[in-house]
């Protein structure tokens, strides 16, 4: 009897000792997952994401949000706050070799400067058969959503024929994409860029504008950000002789700030300033 009480006693022990080890392993784990968890919380709303070699990347939830990605040459994917996706002359993937590749992209509207194929070639590559806006088609403003898009007669540079420059406007922000002109010469057109949020600039130096000239004449303008467009993306193959950004850098107007991002943030009260887009991939 005492035998059997001292084995009874023993297993009721060992029982507990098997208890106390799992819930303790429990808890373990439970404080790393809740530390695990703060941690990643804290990441994201920092805008970043930890990879698995300790590095990190920057994260940006743009719902809601006007933003602008550089795809190379005079393509640009610009998301507007309302969800309308816009895609400015695709290149298309025949152009890889002057611009670097051109990524898959879906567009719910298309803007077309002019009719040179280094600005249409893709038309046909960019998915969601999206609404394609010329000049020719543009005789009143047109609506895509929230998204007001109106165009104004110019001259290609150099005199290479016309040219379209296109203005973007949602919930009072304006984006101007002069396409391939190195001037605003008409009236109606400086009056309808003068305070733009956002510029996507012409800066090769085809013609005789300079871009330091041109540059200072868009600041006096009161536009706040200047995007440069149409330059030689890749410096081993430089495209018509246009400058490489590293050249362009050097002559922007003496104390310009220069910001550059993957994506740019189109919001009220921008500083001046010079953004460069690295390119999609």
């Amino acid at each position: 009897m005492r035998r059997k009480m001292l084995f009874t006693r023993i297993a009721q022990l060992l029982f507990i000792i098997v208890i106390v080890s799992v819930m303790t392993a429990c808890s373990k784990n439970s404080s790393s997952d809740n530390a695990l968890g703060k941690e990643v919380s804290t990441n994201i709303e920092n805008g970043d994401k930890t990879l698995e070699n300790g590095a990190t990347t920057t994260l940006q939830d743009t719902t809601g949000l006007l933003s602008i990605k550089y795809v190379g040459n005079s393509c640009f994917y610009i998301k507007f706050a309302d969800g309308t996706r816009l895609v400015t002359d695709p290149y298309g993937s025949a152009y890889q070799t002057s611009f670097g590749k051109f990524p898959q992209l879906e567009a719910d509207v298309m803007t077309i400067s002019h009719e040179h194929e280094d600005h249409i070639d893709g038309i046909s590559e960019v998915a969601g058969k999206p609404k394609i806006l010329r000049l020719s088609k543009l005789s009143t403003p047109v609506t895509i959503g929230d998204v007001e898009i109106t165009g104004y007669a110019s001259q290609h540079v150099a005199n290479l024929g016309s040219n379209t420059i296109f203005i973007y406007k949602e919930n009072g922000l304006t984006i101007v994409n002069m396409g391939e002109t190195d001037n605003i010469d008409s009236p109606e057109a400086q009056a309808a860029v003068k305070g733009a949020d956002v510029i996507l600039a012409y800066a090769g130096e085809y013609g005789s504008v300079k871009n330091k000239d041109s540059f200072t004449t868009l600041y006096n303008l009161d536009i706040k950000v200047i995007i440069p467009e149409h330059y030689s993306n890749k410096p081993e193959v430089i495209f018509y002789k246009e400058p490489t950004l590293d050249k362009i850098l050097t002559e922007l107007p003496d104390g310009t700030k220069v910001t550059k991002t993957d994506e740019f943030i189109v919001k009220k009260d921008l500083e001046k300033q010079f953004v460069t887009l690295s390119q999609m991939k």
